[in-house]
């Protein structure tokens, strides 16, 4: 690490060009601001300035180093500057959620950011157990789950419910029976299964979810409902992802005699406020959640 006041004096002397008006400005004297110099070069093993009389030049590495400097203090009053600003339309924003509410939430946060353009919005698609985790390593500052975190250092809110689709092919009707199912089999994606359990634990008691059929798997959301759309499985989404289809003609929504529900919960931690440009995108979260 460079020696920052040593740094400072460098700067300040190859600004100034001149070693009395330098310690004069510094409330130094001469020779301390000299020795600044030298404990630099010493430190950097390179000479940084060349002297010629009461007068210098700097050196190659000597311009090099006032350059660095140079934008290394104006970064330094930048943060300083932005430290003291908490506006609802400046700074860097991170969620994570889920990809099916991601699918449903970033379109209006990027309109958001379109308006008020020195915002910067990212939202990492993920499970529950790694948005706590990005939440807990600070690499997020809210998350969106679907459990009922227990965290002392958590602050969990309740926002609404995600409702679950079981999702066939155009050719079947809205009610199928577990038998047709198991027929068909699933198109299965990351969350599938654990989707699927819930159906069956509600509206098929007496049947074994594990019992179906995989026929196709896929990770990526926006291609999980195309399988199904072509005949070649049902599958279970949250009905944000399933809005979001570009090709819903083609696709049945089967009806659940026991809808099943997800909750979400928004999560942050409790002992490091948020930023006031955070409110919008709670508030805009919550309205989306449940209109």
């Amino acid at each position: 690490m460079i020696n920052q006041k040593w740094l400072t004096t460098f700067l300040k002397l190859a600004e100034v060009g001149h070693f009395t008006q330098t310690a004069e400005q510094l409330f130094m004297t001469q020779p301390g601001v000299s020795q600044h110099v030298q404990k630099l070069e010493q430190q950097l093993n390179v000479k940084l300035i060349q002297r010629f009389g009461k007068r210098f030049e700097l050196t190659s590495a000597g311009m090099q180093l006032q350059q660095y400097g140079q934008v290394l203090v104006k970064d330094q009053m930048q943060l300083l500057s932005d430290l003291q600003i908490d506006s609802e339309y400046i700074g860097e924003c991170r969620f994570a959620c889920s990809g099916s509410l991601a699918s449903l939430l970033y379109p209006h946060f990027i309109e958001h950011q379109i308006a008020h353009q020195q915002l910067s919005v990212s939202i990492e698609a993920g499970p529950n157990r790694r948005v706590i985790e990005q939440l807990i390593n600070n690499e997020i500052d809210i998350g969106i789950v679907t459990q009922l975190v227990s965290d002392p250092e958590l602050e969990v809110v309740s926002i609404g419910f995600e409702q679950l689709c079981l999702v066939v092919p155009k050719s079947h009707s809205t009610t199928v029976n577990y038998d047709e199912l198991t027929h068909l089999g699933m198109i299965a994606h990351p969350d599938a299964m654990h989707y699927w359990q819930q159906v069956v634990a509600s509206n098929y008691a007496d049947k074994l979810a594990t019992n179906i059929n995989v026929v196709s798997y896929v990770n990526q959301l926006n291609q999980i409902l195309i399988p199904v759309s072509k005949g070649l499985g049902f599958t279970v989404l949250p009905e944000f992802a399933v809005k979001s289809f570009s090709d819903n003609e083609s696709i049945t929504v089967a009806q659940l005699a026991k809808p099943v529900k997800e909750p979400l919960y928004m999560i942050y931690k409790k002992h490091r406020p948020l930023a006031k440009r955070y409110k919008w995108f709670m508030d805009k979260t919550t309205d989306l959640v449940n209109s």
